[in-house]
């Protein structure tokens, strides 16, 4: 193996971490319920109005369905 090769490896490696990170990060800030002046809403405040909290189901759900596809691509 030489270097070039190496390198190439270590280079795929962090750029799927780094872009990961950001489709996570992505994922978590539409997931948060918002009230109508764009503030994260407390969670009494969404209590009280019955409204559920599914985004951040909706997004362990997207990272488990994730998830499952890597590693159906490994076969």
């Amino acid at each position: 193996m030489n270097a070039n090769q190496i390198i190439n490896m270590v280079m795929r490696q962090l750029v799927r971490r780094f872009v990961n990170f950001g489709v996570n990060a992505g994922v978590d800030a539409m997931s948060k319920t918002k009230d109508s002046a764009g503030r994260a809403e407390p969670q009494q405040n969404r209590q009280q109005r019955n409204v559920p909290h599914n985004g951040q189901q909706t997004a362990k759900q997207a990272k488990q369905a994730m998830r499952m596809a890597r590693r159906m691509g490994r076969f």
